[in-house]
């Protein structure tokens, strides 16, 4: 007994010698790929492996260029996969290429150990990833509700002023605009949901599918961003939106398979296709480095794209923003409750970026007892950071229905400008101060709209930037003249945007 166990021991403690000792400097590998292969030795792996790069030449973030920034990372890929694939090739006992995702420049592999080994000697190979489990932001509480048949407005669309906005500018509902949702799925034969479903794609199955949902988080969150009318279904802040859904939350693969599918639904990288803005109420807690999604975010930006998140439950603790929602083209979004106040379970910042302090999250929107709806024709109350994300996600639909060529960037500008700030204990201030519980404030749809409508066509607004003393982060500036939005150039995408309204 004695000597197999020491037999076990040394075959161990070799392969880790092994392994580590043939990766090269400059290759990352998983640490949990390690640790697989000692107690598995014979099997093969999933594997996600993200090659060598040079994204200098990806268009500044635009609207409507999608088909551009597809057709650059095609060609990135391309030129990627033929150094790799020559020297895979010679190893098809060892290592089998499954998906090929030219978003990130990755591959989706199974591998043996001695595959993976041969795997951290090509050259442009730089970083080996194990097929990480993807996790949904989980309500922290829910209940079915009483089906919402009728025109009043629940406290989460008072809270940010959609009754209000409907009295002054009651054809801005997201019409137009489709929406991406990255979640569980979404039951489109929901009443809510009847006819708001544009396009699903089931990782799973890796196809355009009938929308499904195998729990309930996306159908509740795609009806708080689009769900039902003003006149009898009233959940949703962007009713007249569409839904592009993807149902992703399985491993790594079928989360940048999800990804993928955003940036181009119809699989042709001559059409402008994608989404305006995506919501995302999931994360990958645990990895101890997530650059492949780092970069499938900045490709969502450089389309166009503006990525949503979910916060995260993890609160009330310092620093427990989940990530990816720490990137900075993200907007992070906190949780209040019916009192305005922030949620005990919403995740504080601050948070770090490639090693440095970021402020998240951004600002935050209600999040506690939203009633949506669910699958099977139901209506459900549930909490957490993810039924604040779409709220967010919808006011943002708003926004470019104002003005469809606004970029992501823009689109924060304007949300950042028009917050209610607030102080550590949710109470108003008069300018902005970041608190780790609430970002810079709470969400005002109203007072965003009207913004974007006096920054679109003809305005008394021009906008402008500047240097100031706000952390060291750029400002608007609003000053008199005739402008249009569409001649604005935002192009500082690795800046977090942190704003303030300077007057003249």
């Amino acid at each position: 007994m004695i000597k197999s166990l020491l037999k076990k021991s040394v075959i161990s403690a070799l392969l880790t010698l092994i392994v580590t000792s043939v990766v090269s400097a400059d290759t990352y590998v998983d640490p949990q790929l390690l640790k697989f292969i000692n107690n598995n030795a014979e099997r093969s792996l999933k594997v996600i492996v993200l090659l060598k790069y040079d994204t200098n030449g990806i268009p500044a973030p635009a609207r409507y260029q999608s088909a551009q920034v597809k057709k650059y990372l095609q060609s990135l890929y391309k030129k990627s996969f033929q150094t790799a694939f020559s020297e895979i090739a010679k190893n098809p006992n060892d290592m089998r290429i499954v998906n090929q995702f030219w978003i990130n420049n990755s591959l989706g592999m199974e591998v043996t150990p001695n595959g993976l080994r041969k795997l951290t000697q090509i050259p442009n190979v730089e970083k080996i990833y194990a097929n990480r489990k993807i996790l949904y932001v989980n309500p922290v509480s829910g209940r079915i509700a009483p089906h919402k048949e009728d025109a009043d407005y629940p406290y989460d669309l008072k809270e940010i002023k959609i009754d209000e906005l409907m009295k002054t500018n009651p054809e801005i509902q997201g019409r137009g605009v489709n929406v991406g949702v990255i979640d569980t799925g979404m039951d489109g034969k929901h009443p809510a949901l009847a006819g708001k479903i544009a396009l699903f794609y089931d990782s799973v199955a890796n196809q355009i599918t009938e929308p499904v949902d195998r729990d309930r988080h996306g159908t509740h969150v795609s009806g708080t961003i689009a769900g039902g009318d003003r006149t009898t279904t009233n959940i949703a802040v962007a009713p007249e939106a569409k839904i592009i859904g993807a149902a992703a939350l399985d491993g790594y693969d079928k989360m940048l398979q999800s990804m993928q599918f955003m940036l181009d639904p119809d699989s042709n990288p001559n059409t402008q296709d994608s989404p305006a803005l995506i919501s995302n109420s999931w994360n990958a807690e645990g990895a101890p480095d997530i650059e492949l999604f780092y970069r499938a975010i900045s490709a969502w930006e450089a389309a166009g794209i503006l990525p949503v998140f979910s916060a995260g439950n993890s609160g009330p603790g310092p620093s427990t923003i989940t990530t990816p929602h720490e990137h900075p083209s993200v907007l992070a979004i906190g949780a209040t409750g019916k009192d305005g106040k922030i949620a005990k379970f919403s995740s504080r910042g601050p948070a770090t970026f490639q090693g440095k302090t970021i402020q998240k999250p951004d600002f935050t929107a209600p999040g506690v007892d939203i009633i949506s709806s669910i699958p099977g024709g139901k209506m459900a109350a549930l909490s957490g950071t993810s039924m604040a994300c779409p709220h967010a996600a919808g006011i943002a639909a708003l926004l470019f229905q104002v003005n469809n060529k606004f970029t992501p960037q823009q689109i924060r500008e304007i949300i950042m400008n028009t917050l209610t700030y607030v102080n550590g204990n949710g109470d108003p201030i008069t300018a902005p101060k970041w608190d780790p519980a609430y970002g810079f404030g709470k969400m005002n749809a109203l007072a965003a709209v009207k913004l974007a409508m006096s920054l679109t066509g003809r305005s008394r607004f021009q906008s402008s930037l500047e240097n100031f003393a706000f952390n060291g982060r750029p400002q608007i500036k609003l000053s008199t003249g005739n402008f249009n939005v569409n001649d604005l150039t935002a192009n500082y995408p690795t800046v977090p945007a942190k704003w303030a309204v300077v007057k003249k």
